[in-house]
């Protein structure tokens, strides 16, 4: 059984909707998909749809538990910038269901990705290990955003995984922790790379090895060596040294499939049939606009969420 969660409030929706159609093409095994309802008409939205596999969650459930109040008070809701309250409510949610739903393992996605390959190589890869997480692919570790992306996280729920997934729970909700200072720099994504410092690097499982992913910041560095969605491409990794990255991989040569996108602030407009890659010129230096490639992705991005685009 592979556990999945994701979160949204209902201007998410419609990106949550299309990850979990995603995930249905593209897995066969079997797979519970826990997803938070940050409002109420997200959660009778998604109720009425009636979807095998989805396991309902609302915010009044969270907002009982102990820790919710420390989380509350050190988060702010502001959609339009540093959104750091849904930022803690990736780990927040994750300890929630691994304690309450005795879970063996869990890995949390961003309600913004969308499959494009099998989820059970994603799963056979990220399940090797206690922790698995993934490469931005575009900057490198000690960055100010950080060299790893939330998007996909995975923990075990043994010791070490679990203690990781508590501890970073901890520092997102408490911006006083003595970690803070090197790395509570972007919400809670930067303490991603403490995780291989406090738990051990074995511990750990980085993906990029074996699954290629994308996302508006490093689609513009792949060579594609397909036009189908889901096919084939080159990685060469842009301004990267390549000892820095710890994997020992050639990117210069290996291929990989794409398994997801992460469709990071898209933005749009479906009575005008037109979307915006970014809500403020934040890819342009990404080399993503005008690319062919990434622009398939994109439009069947578009279509997908389009669907649920009235809920």
């Amino acid at each position: 059984m592979i556990n999945i969660c994701a979160l949204s409030d209902k201007n998410y929706l419609k990106f949550g909707m299309a990850l979990y159609e995603s995930i249905e093409e593209n897995c066969n095994e079997e797979f519970n998909f826990y997803y938070l309802c940050m409002d109420d008409e997200t959660y009778e939205a998604m109720k009425s749809l009636d979807k095998k596999n989805i396991h309902l969650i609302r915010m009044d459930e969270i907002k009982a538990t102990q820790d919710f109040k420390i989380l509350e008070d050190n988060t702010k809701y502001d959609p339009s910038g540093d959104n750091t309250y849904c930022w803690a409510m990736a780990s927040f949610f994750s300890e929630y269901l691994i304690c309450n739903f005795d879970l063996d393992d869990l890995m949390y996605i961003d309600s913004d990705i969308c499959f494009y390959n099998n989820v059970e190589d994603v799963y056979q890869t990220v399940s090797k290990k206690s922790i698995a997480i993934m490469l931005h692919r575009h900057n490198d570790v000690g960055s100010h955003v950080g060299g790893y992306n939330v998007g996909l996280i995975y923990f075990k729920n043994d010791e070490v995984g679990y203690k990781c997934l508590k501890w970073w729970r901890d520092c997102v909700i408490n911006p006083h922790n003595k970690w803070a200072e090197k790395y509570g720099t972007c919400g809670d994504q930067k303490y991603l790379e403490a995780f291989s410092v406090v738990f051990g690097p074995e511990n750990i499982c980085v993906i990029d090895e074996e699954i290629g992913h994308g996302a508006p910041w490093n689609m513009g560095l792949y060579d594609y060596v397909t036009n189908e969605i889901g096919g084939e491409f080159v990685w060469r990794p842009y301004g990267h040294k390549k000892e820095r990255l710890n994997l020992g991989i050639d990117f210069d040569t290996k291929k990989q499939k794409m398994y997801f996108v992460h469709f990071a602030q898209f933005t749009p407009d479906y009575d005008n049939e037109r979307y915006r890659m970014d809500r403020s010129g934040a890819w342009c230096q990404c080399g993503i606009y005008n690319n062919a490639f990434a622009l398939n992705y994109y439009n069947d991005y578009f279509i997908r969420t389009q669907k649920y685009c009235e809920l």
